[in-house]
């Protein structure tokens, strides 16, 4: 069983890589599962948001990427999580992709509110499923704490919450040196820019422990795609709103989530401690550490992270 799943995402990852993610979504989902995906956009207060989006069954998932990467991020995961008969939402992140990039607006609790407005503009609520990595971790948590009933289940993938202990503590350590650099004004930008291949291919091999998951097409998409106008900046903005996302996670933790938690970590990433971290935000949490994987689990380790999701999320049907 878990050779053939390993070679259903394999090819999936080859068909991606020669046509579109759109015919690629359709033409590697088993037997039975939806044969189309929409590659749309959708105005959410003056922002255009893209997204992917596969129409598999009544219950909904929504994957939210973090920074360095886009929506590609999940192109091994969301075709098995809708050949499971799971609806799929798969949205670049507001300054991130093919999404527009405004200047301000990159506290978490703000694009929050934007995926849930692109979750009622595609008529998929309001009750869905949350998975985020990265800054989509972040991001899914203050979904989750402002909207608790209209979240049925919560998984956060290997990223700290700004605010909540032992955050302090980890934002000094070596491990998240690029916290403080990409937190400054202008510097990263005028660092990077022109080398934003070079700097990704570099980052993505750092925070890794499966360093093949990055073939140079994914780092060529994902340059191409920080190279844009205006990429870099909305990407480092992420991190200089920390200070205010500390702030409203404080308050958001003073009322635990009820909902069930999915505190998701590469072995090489946040590990074990990270289930007790998401335990200071919620009292319902399964912690998995997947082995063999650093920071970008979901392309490390595909075929764990679709297992655990499956063993996790609420039936399909």
């Amino acid at each position: 069983m878990r050779r053939f799943a390993t070679a259903t995402l394999i090819v999936a990852a080859i068909a991606w890589s020669v046509v579109s993610m759109t015919e690629a979504m359709a033409g590697n989902l088993a037997p039975g599962a939806p044969d189309t995906i929409i590659d749309g956009k959708s105005d959410v207060d003056g922002v255009n948001y893209h997204y992917l989006l596969a129409q598999g069954g009544p219950q909904t998932v929504v994957l939210l990427h973090g920074w360095g990467t886009t929506s590609y991020m999940w192109r091994y995961v969301m075709p098995e999580l809708v050949a499971r008969g799971y609806t799929v939402l798969a949205p670049d992140l507001r300054g991130l992709g093919d999404t527009a990039k405004p200047a301000a607006g990159y506290e978490k609790a703000a694009i929050a509110q934007d995926i849930r407005k692109l979750v009622s503009n595609l008529g998929l609520g309001p009750a869905v499923s949350l998975v985020g990595h990265d800054m989509g971790g972040m991001v899914v948590y203050a979904y989750a704490a402002q909207h608790p009933r209209e979240v049925k289940t919560l998984a956060i993938l290997d990223v700290p919450l700004p605010g909540i202990e032992p955050w302090d503590e980890w934002v000094q350590g070596p491990r998240t040196w690029h916290f403080r650099f990409h937190a400054l004004r202008d510097v990263p930008e005028m660092l990077i820019a022109g080398r934003e291949l070079e700097y990704l291919k570099w980052f993505h091999n750092v925070e890794g422990v499966n360093s093949r998951a990055f073939d140079n097409e994914a780092d060529e998409i994902y340059g191409r795609s920080y190279a844009q106008p205006g990429a870099l900046r909305a990407g480092f903005e992420y991190y200089r709103a920390f200070p205010e996302d500390a702030v409203a996670n404080r308050a958001f933790a003073e009322s635990k989530l009820e909902m069930p938690v999915l505190a998701m970590s590469g072995i090489g990433g946040l590990g074990s401690v990270y289930g007790g971290h998401i335990r200071h935000v919620a009292n319902n949490v399964r912690a998995v550490v997947i082995d063999g994987a650093g920071h970008w689990i979901p392309e490390e380790q595909p075929v764990a992270v679709t297992i655990a999701l499956t063993d996790f999320l609420p039936p399909a049907k």
